[in-house]
Order: C-alpha cells, then sequence, then structure tokens
C-alpha cells in the first residue's frame, strides 16, 4: 500500500508543470542510476536512500525518471525508488552537531554526498538523520548548516 502511495505520488510530481523544479528523494536502501530507462542499462552510479535528486523527466511509461544530483551527475532511475520525502546531501565534507550552533559538540563528521533525511529547520540550520549501511555503526542525527547541505523538505 506505501509503494502505491508513494508511485502516485511521485506520478503527481512528474506531471507538474515543467518550470517547476521537481525533486524527489531514493526510498531505496541503495538504488541503481542507469544510463538509459531500463534494467539492461549499465549502471552509472549509486544512490543511498534520502539522496536527493530533481526529476528531469519520465519516460513514455512513466516507470523510469532522469534524475540529476547536486553535482550534476544525470542518469535513470526506477520511479518506485522515488519519494517526496525530503532529503539532503552534504555539499561538502560536514560536522553534524549535537545543537544548531557552531560552538555546539560534533555528533560525526561526514563526507561530500552523504545523504540525509530532513527531521526540521530552526534558523539557517537544518535537523539530519542518515540510515547508515551498517545499524550497528550508530546512527548519525544532528543538525548541519544549511549553506552545507542541498536538498529539499517534504512536498
Amino acid at each position: 500500500m506505501k509503494q502505491l502511495i508513494a508511485l502516485v505520488a511521485l506520478v503527481l510530481l512528474v506531471s507538474i508543470p515543467a518550470t517547476a523544479q521537481k525533486y524527489a528523494s531514493v526510498n531505496a536502501k541503495r538504488a541503481n542510476i542507469r544510463s538509459c530507462a531500463g534494467t539492461k542499462c549499465a549502471v552509472k552510479w549509486y544512490a543511498w536512500r534520502y539522496t536527493p535528486v530533481i526529476m528531469l523527466k519520465a519516460n513514455e511509461t512513466k516507470d523510469w525518471v532522469l534524475v540529476k544530483d547536486f553535482e550534476g551527475y544525470q542518469g535513470w532511475i526506477s520511479a518506485p525508488l522515488l519519494s517526496p520525502e525530503g532529503g539532503m546531501s552534504a555539499k561538502l565534507d560536514v560536522n553534524v552537531r549535537k545543537s544548531p550552533s557552531a560552538n555546539s559538540d560534533i555528533v560525526c563528521t561526514v563526507e561530500k554526498g552523504y545523504p540525509f533525511k530532513y527531521l526540521a529547520k530552526k534558523g539557517k540550520w537544518i535537523q539530519v538523520k542518515d540510515e547508515p549501511e551498517n545499524p550497528k555503526s550508530g546512527v548519525c542525527k544532528g543538525w548541519v548548516y544549511n549553506a552545507n547541505l542541498w536538498g529539499f523538505f517534504k512536498q
């Protein structure tokens, strides 16, 4: 049922007028971003859960979407692997802090491109949370200065 709701939301997002930016985030643990619309196409790169993308266009059957990430890389992803849920990517290596202040303790440090789920906004700070590949390594949850992130809030 959740997949059906996500797919309907995605179809609605894809049908937004061409002048509006259409954002989505990856809702799979790891998704293949391919060179064309189909599972037989070469994998260009991988995107992790919460990776934000701009949807550029869908194929004729609307089951594949051409997306672009914050660095301008483009590729095709299966439409059911996208969600309107908010996502953020670190634009550079960043420190995630305990509270929304540059003087706050560092909870964790992540590399450029690291994806986060958007949780909240307070002034110029964004509260984020990750979903680590290995859950035993612990969740990174905290605050990042908004200029260091690229992405969108839930639409």
